[in-house]
């Protein structure tokens, strides 16, 4: 069965067109390892033939962020894998549909509910018997494999890494609410999305970002690493921040999310 979620947010500002997105998921609910098929359409296109897709977990701190292919005539499709230490959270995950293209602006959001599993543990099985008439042992039985301390252990883990999520979201804002962004970092982002500088020029806002706390770093990044590879889909993100369509914290977010996943090196 396919289920369809449609939401539609456009903000205080009078377009051209008003298109609506429409997503469908294939199941309502998920449990760790579980492929997310996610399809739908918009309803209409101007001149970008891409979207940027982003997942929320339920502290809402970005995990995931792409773009996806959009067919001639706004039809999509995409597959997230439920896996991996950004899906350590249970409850509502957000899936978001962002598409710019101006005049147009439209968002559109598909909640889904997400149990994490741990990996079960394998149940040694005792080899046949070499007799059928073999009495049965008087030895004490041997104890389930699923112990209850391991389960325990599991949900101290959960419990811990939600903590650590949930500082890491609080840190994020109260840094982002104290430093004012400068106006040339914005105008950095706008530059190198219009290709007047290279990736090395867009570098010094991530140093910004670094120095100024509103993102975190470890190993080897510094205030003064330049990063030769960033995707270049992030380039339509910084367009969409240079020109106010979305906030500083999803912007910064992104940077934080490409720098934890080590994808801008």
């Amino acid at each position: 069965m396919i289920f369809a979620l449609v939401l539609v947010v456009t903000p205080g500002i009078v377009f051209a067109q008003s298109p609506q997105i429409t997503i469908l998921t294939d199941k309502q609910s998920y449990v760790t390892g579980d492929t997310i098929t996610l399809s739908g359409k918009i309803s209409s296109l101007g001149s970008s033939n891409s979207a940027v897709l982003q997942v929320f977990n339920p502290f809402n701190v970005l995990v995931q962020i792409g773009t996806i292919n959009l067919a001639p005539d706004g039809t999509f499709s995409k597959t997230i894998k439920a896996a991996g230490e950004s899906w350590a959270s249970d409850g509502s995950y957000q899936i978001k549909v962002l598409y710019v293209s101006t005049p147009i602006l439209a968002t559109a959001t598909a909640n889904v509910s997400f149990k994490a599993q741990s990996t079960p543990v394998s149940s040694q099985t005792t080899p046949p018997s070499q007799s059928s008439t073999q009495l049965p042992s008087t030895s004490q039985p041997t104890q389930n494999p699923a112990q209850t301390p391991d389960d325990q252990t599991s949900i101290e883990e959960q419990i811990k890494q939600r903590i650590a999520l949930a500082n890491k979201l609080k840190q994020q804002i109260e840094n982002t609410a104290a430093v004012q962004i400068p106006s040339w970092v914005r105008d950095t982002a706008q530059k190198w999305h219009d290709g007047t500088i290279d990736n090395a020029g867009f570098s010094k806002d991530i140093q910004y970002m670094i120095t100024s706390g509103l993102v975190k770093v470890s190993g080897q990044i510094t205030p003064s690493t330049t990063f030769e590879y960033i995707p270049s889909w992030q380039k339509k993100v910084a367009d969409w921040w240079s020109q106010g369509l979305i906030s500083d914290y999803d912007y910064v977010n992104s940077i934080q999310y490409l720098l934890d996943k080590k994808i801008i090196k």
